[in-house]
This record gives structure tokens, C-alpha cells and sequence, in this order.
């Protein structure tokens, strides 16, 4: 049997003047924000809710890949009937799992309830990072870039991410690999992801690797 399809969401959403727009599918764009700092924008997959980023103009985090400009992750309901929240807000600190700086790779989980991201991190690689809507609680997952959450399948929910990592006789490689929403190693899949989505993916083929 093959895997089961989440409906397309009837809404699109976009960036106009760092401001969210939502276009209803048949419906006028409106602006939901105001700030003029917002990007990226991601519907969840009930197109409900609405994730952005939000710039915070003059801080910046120190991180091992360097300096960034500080960043927020915000929600806001596609119907417009209630204020955007900050789920997340940048963070330094001396332990680099718990450094939180910009939001790349948002993405929500199956049911919407779960957001999870990459930030800088290590000189080698980010940081997976999950924030729950309900409460707002952030908790580090594991090392890593180039997230992509299946919504699909058997491994629903599961993290396909790259990772760098050393051999023992000395080099490093970049391989994929897939971990459980907790962050429990699955196992590697390999230097590339045509395989694995064809026995168990979606019909699109991730982004995993970073371009």
C-alpha cells in the first residue's frame, strides 16, 4: 500500500515589505503582520498556523561558525483572530546545545503541535532544536543540518539530517541520517536520500544536504 497524503493546505503564504501574507486558495492576500522584520514563513500542514522569523535589529550571538544576527521565531493563525506570539527568542550561552541564534529549516511536524529548526551552532555543524505551540517549551535534539521532518510512512514524524562526522583511521564524511523525533540514531542513510524516499518517503525528494 502506498504511503498516505496529507491535503494540500488551501492557503499560501509570503513575505511583502518583512511583513506575512496570507493568500486564502480563491481568496484576496491579507497581511497578518506589521513589524516589517518577518520572513520565512511556513504554513503547517493543516494550514492553520503560521510560523515566521522575526529580525532583531542590533543583537547579535556569538556562536561556533561565528557572529549572527539575532533572530525570533514567531506563530500566527492563518484566520487572523489572534495576536502572533513569540515561541522562541534568541539565546547565548557557553553551551553550545542550548545557543540559539537564527531559525533555518522550520518546519512543522505531522499534526502541527511541533516545530522543529536548525540554528548555528559548532564549527562543523547545527543544531536541531524542537519548540512545542502549546507551551512554548525548546528542547536541543542533536547535531545536524539540512533537516527535512517526514510527514509520511512508516517513519513519520522522523528526522532526516545530515551530519559530520570522523573516521577512526583519521577524515571526515557527510553522510544522512535518520533519527527518531526524540533524537534516538535510526540509523544512516547514505550519502544520498534517492533510495531511502523510494522505500519510504514522499513523493518529492528532500533538500537534506546543505547547496
Amino acid at each position: 500500500m502506498g504511503a498516505l497524503h496529507a491535503a494540500e493546505p488551501a492557503a499560501s503564504v509570503a513575505v511583502k515589505d518583512g511583513n506575512i501574507v496570507l493568500t486564502p486558495a480563491g481568496g484576496e492576500a491579507r497581511t497578518l503582520t506589521k513589524s516589517g522584520q518577518d520572513s520565512s514563513p511556513v504554513l503547517s500542514p493543516d494550514g492553520k498556523w503560521i510560523v515566521f522569523v522575526r529580525a532583531v535589529p542590533g543583537k547579535k550571538i556569538s556562536t561556533g561558525a561565528g557572529d549572527h544576527d539575532a533572530e525570533e521565531l514567531w506563530q500566527i493563525d492563518a484566520a487572523g483572530k489572534k495576536e502572533a506570539e513569540r515561541l522562541v527568542a534568541p539565546r547565548d550561552s557557553e553551551k553550545v546545545e542550548e545557543l540559539i541564534a537564527t531559525f533555518e529549516r522550520v518546519q512543522f511536524s505531522a499534526d502541527g503541535r511541533l516545530v522543529y529548526f536548525v540554528t548555528p551552532a559548532w564549527a562543523t555543524s547545527g543544531a536541531v532544536h524542537v519548540v512545542d505551540t502549546t507551551n512554548r517549551k525548546v528542547r536541543f535534539i542533536v547535531p545536524g543540518d539540512g533537516l527535512h521532518v517526514m510527514h509520511t510512512g512508516e517513519y513519520r514524524d522522523h528526522l532526516l539530517l545530515s551530519q559530520h562526522r570522523y573516521f577512526l583511521g583519521g577524515g571526515s564524511y557527510d553522510w544522512i541520517w535518520l533519527f527518531s523525533p526524540e533524537g534516538k540514531e535510526i540509523g544512516p542513510v547514505g550519502e544520498d536520500v534517492t533510495g531511502f524516499m523510494e522505500l519510504y518517503g514522499e513523493e518529492e525528494k528532500p533538500r537534506v544536504k546543505e547547496e
